[in-house]
């Protein structure tokens, strides 16, 4: 009868010992989960079969594992609240905590989206002490950092995991990210918002796609995206590490913040973003998520009359007639001459909610970007119009130093193709804005702030966003 008994309680806490859940990073104490719809919760078990329960609802689930103990099931979420928890047994419970319903948005690119709240060694981000000193006003806010992984192949996890608004937890996560997050919870209180920030420093956008959908792109220059570290991107690719072990995560969109390592190939940008978008948009099984990037800020690159940097902007806001549901924040007006990262991370953060507060939920009443629409010659004359100014509290002026309604940064070219610094003007009854020029009688083409640091280009609107630097012509640019 001993003998038995051992032998029972031997089995007993073998099969106490096989029965084990175990997650993927991302699912953890402290996430949030998208709302109003239908997540996925997934992981490992050794058990032959996994019940899951919501608090939310009481929901009870069950789903087995398959030949290599991989289980995957979804779930119904409300509309936003918590903390919840959910609850997984295969023999042996596992629950996770402190689980909030909201809003998670997706923020990848290179250095400029992953630079921390903190700073970096002489790069500190504006106000950045007194946002670290008031991280208790966002307690509805989480964050998760994907660590840095290039791997060769699709992985099925990330390293990383949730942390609340603390003031530790804000001083290393990205500033763009962090900001964006703060005004969505600004203009609606009460919502949860959680941020899987995915970034690394440096890396071109070849690098995020997958191999095979970079080199199906029609009409790119694979040559010239070769020469763009493309042995970097074949082998060490930050698709498979660092965006494929998030797909399963439910995400309302993405937000962008990169371009700068790809001033050598500008040309394929607009088409390799959409390409890049497309596939992410069919990893996450939603063709309408939101994509919003910000146009990479005025930087000199050692040369501040250099065209590297606005032949890669015009290339940026060419994205949203490519890519339907998407949007470009400004940031002509918050560039560093010197410095390739920016401090003023809390107007880029800023710039990309209002996008989305406005497209996505509903909020009417935000800054619009003004953007160049036509042009028309009168006499001497060249009348431009924009989209996204009018009468009504979005007209244009000037900012900086100047106490005179000086307008500078504009160019004009006739038939000769030379160019030389106009005098503008605004009409304030239409808001087009008027430029001549003594040494251009008969303009054909203009230029505003076209130049990798366009020194006292100064347009702006009521609102306080910058025109951006835009050409009229398609002529070839030597840099």
């Amino acid at each position: 009868m001993r003998r038995f008994t051992a032998l029972a309680c031997a089995l007993l806490c073998a099969v106490t010992v096989q029965a084990k859940i175990t997650l993927p990073s991302l699912l953890g104490d402290g996430m949030v989960l998208q709302r109003n719809t239908t997540v996925q919760l997934w992981g490992h078990a050794t058990g032959t079969s996994v019940k899951v329960v919501t608090s939310w609802d009481k929901c009870k689930y069950q789903v087995r594992p398959d030949a290599s103990g991989n289980w995957c099931v979804q779930v119904t979420t409300p509309d936003a609240g918590g903390p919840y928890e959910i609850s997984f047994n295969d023999g042996t419970e596992l629950k996770l905590r402190d689980i909030l319903i909201g809003e998670v948005w997706i923020c990848s690119g290179q250095s400029n989206m992953e630079m921390p709240l903190g700073g970096w060694d002489h790069q500190p981000v504006e106000g950045a002490y007194e946002t670290i000193r008031d991280a208790a006003s966002t307690p509805l806010l989480r964050m998760f950092t994907v660590a840095r992984n290039n791997a060769d192949t699709p992985q099925e996890d990330c390293r990383g995991e949730w942390k609340s608004s603390t003031p530790g937890a804000l001083r290393s996560f990205s500033a763009t990210a962090y900001h964006f997050g703060k005004t969505l919870s600004s203009f609606m209180p009460g919502l949860p918002v959680g941020l899987i920030a995915t970034d690394w420093g440096g890396t071109p956008i070849e690098a995020w796609l997958s191999v095979g959908a970079l080199e199906a792109i029609e009409g790119i220059d694979l040559p010239r995206a070769k020469g763009n570290r493309w042995e970097e991107v074949r082998t060490g690719q930050l698709f498979n590490g660092m965006i494929y072990p998030l797909r399963r995560f439910a995400a309302r969109g993405f937000i962008w913040y990169q371009g700068e390592a790809n001033l050598w190939n500008a040309p394929d940008y607009a088409t390799i973003t959409a390409a890049m978008v497309g596939e992410w948009r069919a990893l996450w099984g939603n063709a309408d998520m939101p994509y919003y990037l910000v146009q990479i800020a005025p930087y000199s690159y050692g040369n501040p009359e250099g065209r590297m940097l606005p032949l890669l902007v015009e290339q940026q806001y060419r994205i949203p007639a490519l890519l339907p549901h998407s949007g470009v924040a400004a940031t002509t007006d918050i560039g560093h001459r010197d410095c390739i990262h920016p401090p003023y991370k809390k107007e880029v953060g800023e710039r990309l909610a209002w996008l989305a507060l406005a497209r996505d939920y509903g909020v009417e009443g935000l800054p619009v970007t003004p953007t160049y629409k036509s042009m028309t010659v009168e006499g001497g004359m060249l009348r431009l119009r924009f989209d996204g100014v009018s009468r009504e509290g979005n007209c244009f002026r000037v900012f900086g130093p100047q106490k005179r309604l000086e307008i500078n940064g504009f160019e004009l070219a006739g038939e000769d193709r030379v160019w030389y610094p106009a005098s503008a003007q605004i009409d304030w009854d239409s808001n087009d804005i008027l430029l001549s020029c003594p040494e251009v009688p008969q303009p054909v083409a203009a230029r505003y702030a076209f130049r990798n640091w366009p020194e006292g280009a100064n347009v702006i609107t009521d609102a306080g966003l910058p025109l951006p630097m835009f050409r009229t012509d398609n002529w070839p640019v030597q840099d």
